[in-house]
């Protein structure tokens, strides 16, 4: 079976590839984007199985990709999970509502964002 393909959306280099290692390790095929407009052009050219975005981006910010991927027939099946440091209610809250299938804080927990991804690939099923 073909590696699920995962899209890592994050604006700071330090955190980006500290993801894009952690999930490589775990054998997804991993592509990065630095900005929102970069993460939207690589969903719609790549479709990748689930896209991991941060909120604060340049462009266009992640619950701004997140609304124009769930009001686009083509990508509003993939799953995203927004990667914050933005961790008032709201902003949680209003992420969820938006169509992210889990929201978590930075600081994260390097093993449960990859179990997370992994319960969520798991559940969507399919594969390539």
């Amino acid at each position: 079976m073909t590696p699920r393909r995962i899209l890592v959306a994050e604006d700071d280099p330090v955190t980006r590839r500290f993801v894009v290692t952690l999930l490589t390790r775990e054998s997804f095929e991993v592509r990065e984007a630095e900005d929102g407009e970069s993460a939207w052009t690589q969903m719609e050219s790549w479709r990748p199985d689930l896209v991991v975005t941060d909120v604060v981006m340049p462009y266009l910010d992640g619950f701004d990709l997140l609304r124009r991927a769930k009001s686009n027939a083509t990508l509003r099946d993939i799953p995203i999970v927004v990667l914050s440091m933005k961790d008032r209610e709201e902003d949680i809250v209003a992420g969820l509502e938006a169509g992210a299938e889990d929201y978590i804080v930075k600081p994260f927990h390097a093993r449960e964002l990859v179990v997370r991804i992994q319960k969520i690939l798991a559940r969507i099923g399919g594969g390539r």
